[in-house]
């Protein structure tokens, strides 16, 4: 048994299919794998972004409340004394309003009893065991986060109702003879830090419940973070970058077991203040990130399935164009093949070959006739000098 041929038509919307679904396939999910990692890496350069402005907050502020610390002790210093105890006050008490991060400023003399503060708090009080102090005697000090122990009771409560706690400064107050003074200490508020971060996640707009921002210590542990990790020690690799002054951008698993993008970068101090060693982190949700992106991946291989299906079907109806005069020749010729003379050639102009093909079967078909009548015996004979017929008649009308 033959087997039978698939027509042009066929051939041609076969070839289309393919042409229009695999090249938009693979062109679809190259563009979607692309997109995912351009997307991924701009990510990672945002949390990166977002966490080095932080750190870099941090250290400017710490260098700003250091530059007026330094400005108020040269002041007393030049005086020579801590008797003019109203005068400072009221100086005190002016930088602590103009400049709210302070929650305490106050001097002590060398025996650690503070002679004036803001708002006179703590005055009198003896603070020699207090460590800004015991620093304070030797060099310029900045000490890194405590609780409130003095100023607990005196000071209203944290806005968050975290418990109150402070970064210290101090500096050692001298005559211009070398003979010592005393203290002059800070303390600065750390909800400052955390108004810090708050503000640069949101003009970045990423105030999302997905998007943590930490502030960690020297060794690792959270000073500031969600509050169920606050004052433990984080032991991941991106916390280990940071730790030793590196900044960089990694997957981590986090306690709670779940993965995220984690985005670290050191403080690094300002001017004389040489810093406190603090790692920034910013971390966000991987399966939240990554959903932005599986839903962008998406967006791109549909779009590039609906581009493949539209031209698919102008491709479809444009094949039908085309195949359907060869297909109307094709069965005029098989009818003519079977000795149907009277099948009617269609005339066509779709394309050079199919009006060539028409005419010749229109030819043909003459011919074809003329030799049959010819056979016949009944046939009359052709004068000699009878004009023969012509084979270019026009083709029938459809």
């Amino acid at each position: 048994m033959t087997k039978r041929l698939n027509s042009l038509g066929t051939i041609l919307r076969l070839g289309l299919v393919g042409l229009c679904i695999v090249p938009s396939a693979v062109v679809g999910l190259y563009a979607s794998a692309s997109v995912g990692e351009r997307v991924r890496t701009e990510a990672d350069k945002h949390l990166l972004d977002v966490s080095a402005r932080i750190a870099g907050m941090l250290d400017l502020g710490m260098h700003e409340r250091w530059r007026d610390m330094t400005l108020v002790a040269s002041m007393i210093n030049a005086q020579g004394s801590l008797e003019r105890t109203d005068d400072l006050r009221d100086q005190l008490d002016t930088l602590k309003r103009n400049v709210p991060i302070y929650a305490w400023i106050g001097a002590a003399e060398t025996g650690g009893q503070v002679v004036v503060s803001s708002q006179r708090l703590l005055e009198g009080v003896d603070v020699s065991a207090r460590p800004w102090f015991r620093a304070g005697t030797q060099a310029p000090f900045a000490g890194d986060l405590h609780e409130a122990l003095l100023l607990a009771q005196k000071l209203p409560p944290a806005p968050n109702g975290e418990p109150l706690r402070f970064v210290d400064i101090a500096m050692p107050l001298t005559r211009k003879d070398g003979v010592p003074l005393g203290v002059l200490g800070a303390h600065l508020s750390w909800a400052w830090a955390n108004e810090v971060a708050e503000s640069v996640l949101q003009r970045g707009g990423d105030d999302k419940p997905d998007v943590d921002a930490f502030v960690l210590s020297r060794e690792g542990v959270v000073l500031m973070g969600p509050k169920n990790l606050q004052g433990q020690k984080l032991d991941l690799a991106s916390v280990r970058a940071g730790v030793q002054g590196v900044t960089k951008t990694v997957q981590d698993v986090w306690p709670d077991g779940k993965s995220y993008f984690t985005a670290v970068a050191p403080t690094r101090g300002e001017g004389e203040y040489r810093g406190l060693g603090w790692v920034v982190l910013v971390r966000h949700d991987a399966a939240a990130a990554l959903a932005d992106v599986s839903a962008l991946q998406h967006r791109i291989l549909f779009a590039s399935f609906v581009m493949a299906i539209l031209a698919l079907v102008a491709g479809w109806v444009w094949v039908g164009r085309l195949s359907r005069p060869l297909e109307v020749l094709a069965e005029a010729a098989r009818r003519l093949s079977h000795g149907d003379l009277a099948t009617p050639v269609p005339p066509t102009r779709a394309f050079a070959e199919a009006t060539s093909l028409s005419t010749s079967l229109v030819q043909l078909s003459m011919a074809l006739e003329l030799t049959l009548a010819a056979r016949r015996p009944d046939a009359p004979s052709t004068p000699a000098n009878a004009e023969p017929v012509s084979a270019s008649r026009e083709p029938a009308a459809p």
